[in-house]
């Protein structure tokens, strides 16, 4: 799924591997757990409520009720900042600070970047428990990459009849403030890092860009949401049954089509810094 950041309309999607086999529009009409993408609506809230990306946060065991997080590796980092923290894709680090900022704060700014179903109510929240398609993922991403305003993402601009005579027009650019702009650009940076030296590596392209991976439990569903100045682009990988896949993780697959889309899809084009770090760098995982 393929946005405009800067007013949400569909530039390309594709809905499935082979249109004669499966109708269904998969980009579109499929929820699927959003995973670790969704974190970023955690720092978002963060920043909102006045944290910082080099603020502390400890990426140690916490238990809540009978739920205790675990990060994917098995290991914690000890105290570590928000931007290590984001970039390293720390599920433990993640839940605390959610935890800390309250989980309202989180639901509400999910619900304002446009993401329309039920989200959970406990702490599986911040590590993306809920459902989301691509295409409202796409739109969460664009909100953040265009400065925090809120776009609805739209597909078809007018609408014609066989004699020219027009139908219909899109109105409006449906465009909302939903964050602040020097949050919006702060949670930029960090997500850059994410690329530049945490777990999207492999999506690196050369000009500015900033994203994350997603992989949920039992690797059901990877995933990886990115964007640079021009484009939004959200990358879902995963079996229609909801079976486990064989370690497919955000970090691997998605992100390495995510940037052999992104990398020709921009070419000829200028390099643009991101909105809102022009002359910044980005906030790295081990910065």
């Amino acid at each position: 799924m393929v946005l405009d950041p800067a007013t949400g309309a569909v530039r390309a999607l594709v809905g499935g591997r082979d249109y004669g086999r499966s109708q269904f529009n998969r980009a579109i009409q499929a929820r699927r757990q959003p995973g670790s993408t969704f974190k970023p609506l955690v720092y978002l809230a963060a920043l909102e409520a006045g944290w910082s990306p080099s603020d502390g946060i400890d990426d140690a065991p916490i238990r809540i009720g009978g739920w205790a997080p675990a990060n994917i590796d098995g290991k914690f980092d000890g105290r570590i900042s928000l931007a290590q923290a984001l970039a390293r894709s720390r599920n433990a680090a993640t839940v605390r600070l959610q935890e800390q900022v309250g989980r309202s704060r989180v639901r509400i700014l999910a619900e304002r970047l446009g993401l329309s179903g039920p989200l959970p109510d406990g702490p599986s929240l911040a590590l993306g428990t809920g459902e989301a398609s691509p295409l409202e993922l796409a739109g969460v991403y664009a909100g953040i990459a265009n400065g925090g305003r809120a776009v609805f993402p739209y597909a078809v601009a007018a609408v014609r009849d066989r004699d020219g005579r027009l139908l219909y027009t899109r109105a409006g650019s449906g465009l909302s403030a939903a964050a602040s702009p020097r949050s919006a650009a702060t949670l930029t940076a960090m997500l850059s890092g994410a690329i530049n030296a945490g777990t999207g590596t492999a999506a690196r392209l050369d000009r500015p860009a900033a994203g994350k991976t997603g992989t949920t439990q039992d690797y059901r569903d990877a995933w990886f949401a990115g964007f640079t100045a021009d484009l939004v682009a959200v990358v879902w990988v995963g079996r229609d049954d909801n079976a486990p896949m064989d370690k497919v993780t955000g970090g691997g697959l998605p992100a390495d089509i995510w940037k052999r889309f992104m990398a020709p899809a921009h070419q000829g084009w200028p390099v643009r810094p991101l909105t809102g770090i022009e002359g910044q760098a980005s906030l790295a995982g081990d910065g």
